[in-house]
């Protein structure tokens, strides 16, 4: 080996000795390295964790009193005199808020017992429960175990709607936020407020939330009146209102109840004695027996319920903006209170006259069906009432109505054998026959506008929005709207007054429309406005739209009345003087607008209710309904004068009251082959519209030809409500004046002239003579007025001008002279001894002869 080679293995050697002194230090190097990132890594962590954690907490809602109290109760409707009327019930708002005062010292310890028996100890967390939970989600893998204070489930039930998280990572956020925020509650409230907000919230089944509610679907009692077993039963619910409520689970509501009587005892909430006494107490059997009558009991709104109902939710939205959703809210669930304008004693007449069939026209059943079926490709087909009328000829030869429901039944199920359909492919059935003839009532009283009673329909309401025909139904009004389309407009607007006439005879209008009168072929000459008003005159009326009043002024005035349902476009034409419209109206603007005859001339708005109060007492919204001036006080008055006559003398007689101390107008309304049938009328106290009439539109003349029941039930009820009122008339206002005018032509007579004595306007009393000239002269006893005879004394008789022949009299006078007496019966004898002895004078002329000759 030469030097150099020994060298080089030298120095690699050298190099080889100092190898592990560098790797060494190159290990300590990366070791340290690795232990400050870990540190620095570590320390990112929980800077990141606590970052986090700050992130969740600075995200936590805020929090207020008001924020974890209950959002949702039930709502209330009274009647005018204060007392409930219904419960206004929406999902999760079977809720009735209650001091802590008023629940019962021994429900408070149950809970506290049961779910955070050191409630009255922590600040708003239980590090213990907490920790207890910890490990039994660690050990299990399970962390639904409880730990959460009572503090801690209100928040979890108000703030959180519940927690019903999808994620754990979700579920974890809302736990931390939920400390936080319980921790926060604890330094604003006591444990009782605290205590007061978790039992009006909680979730007790069967549609019960809150203690108060809950003991009186369970109990049917006050939450400050229940026993130990009662309050025990209550607590032991709120761990799952599904599973543990003791309608539904009372096999394992009992056993969860023995563990709050448990836990109870063993805190010393109760007494060994009362944990006996709680257990030998038959608790089931109570609630039991009271969820077989809550059971049977169903909320079924009346007419007047739902009327206010739908005034309700358009005030809501018209007036304070909400949406329907939003309305609906609070309707149900938001604690408001309505006050109605419903009289209990006026509605409760108005039932029972509606109960009594004896007031109608007998019964028959319209058939209301519906039906789903499959077909033979397993298709689903819908079929109901108007398939079966096709079916059998239309309406011609199927009216839909049968004497007993017994028929009714028959005749649907012969329709399905003979369209083979069989019991086996019915999927939906709905078979419903309402009684008919049907009817509607409204009451008002005109001075406020307020409803005090309705009635919507015949027989027994069995579901809730149904067809209300006092509201809802679109009928054409027939002759009662005469008052308000043609005879308001003219005594009004035009100058006439109930001396105006018109010939009733033959007419028809230049566009080709021929009214007749009700009974067709009766003319009556010569009439005023006043015999139109009280006997019903078609063509007289007619007369008075087309030359007076117009269709576009009666229109004005009709949309003035409040008529929702009137256009000049669909309305203005002459059959509008007799009811003939469009669409109809209801039950309800009939009724109102005849209110504002009978309040003055003053139209005010209809309502149901008087106000709202929101949950906390105060006025949400307060009815102001809409009033204004239709007519003048002069023209109401007359009016209701003229209507009166209907009522005493006219075709509104058998409506007339008993009480005749009580002053009474109003007006009959029969449409075409009697399809509706009408009473408006009013005294001092009311107002009241009654309708008759098939809900299918056929003649009421099905049934009767009297078209009077009507007018009866209006008697019956409208006496009813007037017993023990004092005697009272309609108050003439000042502008009203009697004058005496010529009856034919309503001005101021000539001494030709027939006259009549009526009320006037002042602004409308004629200042013209009549011009008329007699046509026709007769010879008239002065002593008795009669036609002058051949023995009437001469001194008595005198000639007497007449414009038409039919008025002079026809009876003679009976008066004698005797100088006329006794000439009369010298020329009577001579005449007959002439007839007796015809020779005697031709003998004598003769003889006569002969001696002249």
């Amino acid at each position: 080996m030469d030097f150099g080679s020994h060298n080089l293995i030298k120095k690699i050697e050298n190099i080889r000795s100092k190898v592990p002194k560098v790797e060494h230090q190159i290990t300590f190097n990366i070791f340290r390295f690795v232990i400050i990132g870990v540190v620095i890594a570590a320390a990112m962590g929980i800077a990141a964790v606590i970052g986090g954690f700050r992130a969740v907490m600075a995200s936590a809602p805020d929090i207020s009193i008001s924020d974890v109290m209950p959002s949702k109760t039930k709502s209330f409707m009274y009647y005018s005199d204060g007392t409930e009327a219904v419960e206004l019930i929406g999902a999760q708002s079977n809720r009735i808020i209650v001091d802590i005062e008023d629940i019962d010292i021994d429900l408070q310890h149950a809970f506290v017992a049961i779910e955070d028996s050191r409630f009255y100890e922590h600040n708003g967390i239980d590090p213990k429960g907490i920790l207890r939970a910890f490990v039994v989600g660690i050990t299990s893998g399970d962390f639904s175990e409880g730990g959460s204070t009572l503090t801690q489930q209100l928040i979890k039930m108000t703030i959180f709607n519940g927690g019903e998280e999808s994620s754990t990572v979700d579920r974890f956020k809302r736990k931390f936020q939920e400390w936080q925020l319980a921790l926060e509650l604890e330094q604003q409230l006591s444990k009782d407020d605290i205590m007061e907000a978790y039992l009006n919230t909680v979730n007790f089944g069967n549609g019960a939330y809150g203690v108060e509610a809950a003991a009186e679907r369970y109990f049917d009692k006050s939450a400050k009146d229940l026993t130990i077993s009662e309050c025990a039963v209550l607590a032991a619910i709120a761990k799952s209102p599904t599973y543990y409520n003791p309608v539904d689970g009372p096999e394992q509501s009992a056993e969860r109840m023995v563990l709050v009587l448990d836990a109870m005892l063993d805190q010393g909430w109760i007494t060994e004695a009362q944990y006996a006494e709680a257990l030998a107490d038959d608790v089931y059997a109570r609630v039991l027996d009271v969820n077989e009558a809550f059971e049977a009991k169903s909320v079924i709104y009346t007419w007047f319920e739902e009327a206010a109902l739908d005034q309700v939710y358009e005030d809501l939205i018209e007036e304070l903006g909400y949406t329907y959703s939003e309305a609906t809210n609070l309707i149900y669930s938001g604690g408001i209170q309505i006050f109605l304008t419903e009289n209990r004693a006026l509605q409760d007449i108005v039932d029972r006259y509606y109960a009594d069939d004896s007031n109608f026209y007998g019964n028959d059943y319209y058939l209301n069906w519906a039906l789903t079926f499959l077909d033979s490709h397993g298709d689903e087909v819908n079929i109901d009432q108007y398939s079966l009328q096709a079916y059998y000829g239309g309406s011609d030869q199927c009216d839909l109505l049968y004497d007993t429901i017994e028929e009714a039944r028959a005749a649907v199920d012969q329709f399905m054998i003979e369209n083979h359909i069989s019991e086996t492919d019915v999927v939906l059935e709905n078979f419903n026959p309402v009684i008919q003839v049907q009817s509607s009532y409204v009451l008002i009283d005109q001075y406020s506008g307020q409803v005090l009673a309705i009635s919507g329909g015949r027989g027994e309401k069995t579901s809730n929005r149904t067809f209300n025909r006092a509201v809802d139904a679109l009928r054409q009004p027939g002759s009662v709207f005469k008052i308000l389309a043609v005879y308001l407009p003219a005594l009004d607007e035009c100058g006439l007054s109930l001396a105006s006439t018109k010939v009733d005879a033959p007419y028809k209008t230049d566009d080709g429309y021929e009214p007749k009168n009700w009974n067709e072929y009766s003319y009556n000459g010569v009439s005023t406005m006043r015999r139109a008003i009280t006997y019903s005159m078609n063509i007289v009326t007619v007369k008075f739209m087309v030359d007076d009043v117009t269709p576009a002024r009666a229109v004005r005035y009709l949309k003035n009345l409040g008529f929702t349902t009137i256009s000049e476009e669909n309305d203005g034409y002459a059959p509008l003087a007799l009811g003939g419209i469009y669409y109809g109206v209801s039950n309800l603007e009939l009724t109102a607008a005849f209110a504002a005859i009978a309040n003055g001339g003053t139209y005010i708005e209809p309502t149901f209710y008087t106000k709202i109060l929101d949950r906390d007492g105060n006025v949400l919204l307060e009815k102001v309904p809409e009033t204004r001036r239709v007519m003048k006080e002069t023209t109401a008055w007359l009016l209701t004068n003229a209507m009166k006559d209907v009522v005493t003398t006219g075709t509104g007689t058998p409506a007339r009251i008993s009480n005749w101390s009580i002053a009474q107008a109003g007006k009959t309304g029969t449409t075409e082959n009697s399809h509706d049938l009408w009473f408006v009328g009013y005294t001092p106290y009311c107002t009241a519209g009654i309708w008759f009439g098939y809900d299918n539109s056929i003649s009421m003349q099905r049934k009767t030809s009297s078209e009077t029941e009507h007018k009866y039930l209006w008697a019956k009820i409208m006496n009813a409500i007037l017993e023990g009122k004092e005697a009272a008339d309609f108050e003439m206002p000042d502008g009203i004046q009697r004058a005496t005018v010529c009856k034919n032509t309503g001005l101021l007579p000539n001494k030709y002239c027939k006259t009549v004595t009526e009320y006037f306007d002042i602004g409308t009393i004629p200042t013209e003579y009549c011009d008329e000239k007699p046509k026709y002269e007769a010879q008239i006893c002065s002593h008795c007025g009669l036609l002058a005879t051949d023995l009437t004394p001469d001194a008595y008789i005198y000639t007497e001008h007449y414009l038409e022949e039919e008025d002079i009299p026809t009876e003679k006078c009976k008066d004698v002279d005797p100088a006329k007496k006794k000439a009369k019966e010298e020329e009577e004898k001579k005449k007959n001894e002439s007839e007796s002895n015809p020779n005697s004078n031709s003998n004598s002329n003769s003889n006569s002869n002969s001696n002249g000759n």
